[in-house]
């Protein structure tokens, strides 16, 4: 076709453009929905590749390696874990878990036998707390309370046997995920310049520091929740076992997963750890030189003092303030997470609230009027003072030029 005769076709409306983008987010909405089984495995791949990504680096820098290489290596070795794991940690946890729903209804019921006896401390201090009457009380909570403990017990030994017998669908998905997730980190910079490319060139500064933001609140959490999980459910596990408290490698990892629920999950992983002192005190050559009531006691100021390490040394250096949310928002994030996606809801609650957050600020920003992000404003007005205060000569570009030269070389 001849350039010269190639004439333009008219622009839309803006009815038309506002009709076009509902058609796009209604088809989109569509397909996510007809799509959803496949949700659960990108999102796990997106955690894994987020993980994944810094062994990548290190490994090219530390040793010069290419790119392909590094992943190689990183790949083998999740395989090799994924492959040793289930055969070897699986069967003792899933024995421990066993163990303990089959004494719960054991347990339940000398609490409830204790509750009807004074409390008697070193043979000489008598609490009566039998006067106040809590036997009755006691025995209506803990129907219920019995029976979700031994459906959470049962559905957890389900997903352990699954895992450990790893059938046809359970290895399919798995290959998914880890391809998903090997292309996201070989691509990702791709990826990210092409939604870039995308983006209303008058936004992409604000994008850009969007996106940096986001990639801070997923970094600080998944990698570091990640190491604080670690390092809280290594020291449980060295204090049980000096202790000599049962079920070692189960208390070990429910303190590492409590550590999703902040403040509350500290107290729930020390319920267990409570019961096993006090009514398998004899197990423990500690609790055998000392009443059950102080062997508890003795327990529980460990978990204290491990919990409270935590927050005020532990947290701050690994995960530091990038959330910025609540614990109360967080805690009830977690219960709408579990009711939507079950385990993987109560783990990503916090960043995708956090990331909710920043999304929300924006719009909020741009409703009122006001700068989303104020420091890049009084950077660039910071700038064009610079510049305006200058003496201008031919030679020079004008401000504006300069402006924009020194903001691109500051966000490169």
């Amino acid at each position: 076709m001849n350039r010269q005769n190639y004439v333009n076709s008219p622009r839309w409306s803006d009815s038309s453009k506002r009709t076009v983008w509902l058609i796009l987010i209604g088809g989109a909405l569509l397909l996510l929905y007809r799509l959803r089984y496949l949700l659960l495995p990108l999102i796990m791949a997106v955690v894994l590749a987020y993980l994944v990504t810094p062994a990548v680096k290190g490994l090219q820098s530390r040793f010069r390696l290419p790119k392909s290489v590094a992943l190689a290596l990183v790949y083998l070795l999740i395989v090799a874990a994924l492959i040793a794991i289930p055969a070897s940690a699986i069967p003792p946890i899933a024995n421990q878990i066993n163990n303990l729903l089959n004494n719960t209804p054991r347990y339940i019921q000398q609490v409830g036998d204790f509750l009807q006896k004074p409390l008697v401390i070193n043979e000489s201090i008598e609490i009566p707390i039998d006067e106040l009457a809590l036997g009755p009380t006691y025995t209506a909570l803990t129907t219920n309370l019995l029976d979700i403990i031994q459906t959470v017990g049962r559905q957890t030994l389900a997903v352990f046997s699954t895992v450990a017998s790893a059938t046809l669908s359970t290895v399919g998905w798995t290959i998914v995920v880890l391809f998903l997730s090997f292309y996201l980190v070989k691509d990702h910079e791709t990826l990210f310049a092409g939604i870039m490319q995308l983006t209303p060139p008058d936004y992409r500064d604000e994008m850009l520091r969007m996106s940096e933001e986001i990639n801070k609140t997923w970094h600080a959490f998944l990698r570091g929740q990640l190491v604080l999980c670690l390092v809280v459910g290594m020291i449980v596990f060295g204090v049980a076992l000096v202790l000599g408290l049962p079920n070692a490698i189960l208390l070990a990892l429910i303190a590492g997963l409590a550590e999703f629920l902040p403040t509350i999950g500290p107290v729930l992983a020390a319920i267990p750890a409570a019961f096993l002192a006090f009514f398998q005190s004899e197990s423990s050559w500690i609790g055998q030189a000392m009443s059950p009531f102080w062997f508890t006691v003795l327990v529980l100021g460990l978990y204290a003092v491990i919990f409270q390490m935590e927050n005020y040394y532990l947290v701050p250096r690994i995960i530091g303030y990038h959330l910025k949310l609540h614990p109360l928002v967080v805690i009830l994030g977690a219960l709408a997470g579990a009711s939507v996606a079950g385990l993987l809801g109560i783990l990503l609650a916090a960043p995708v609230l956090a990331t909710g957050r920043l999304v929300l600020l924006y719009v909020y920003c741009k409703l009122t009027d006001q700068p989303p992000f104020p420091d890049m404003v009084t950077a660039l007005d910071e700038v064009e003072t610079a510049v305006s205060l200058r003496p201008f000569s031919s030679a020079e570009p004008p401000a504006s030029h300069q402006t924009k030269s020194v903001l691109e070389k500051e966000q490169t």
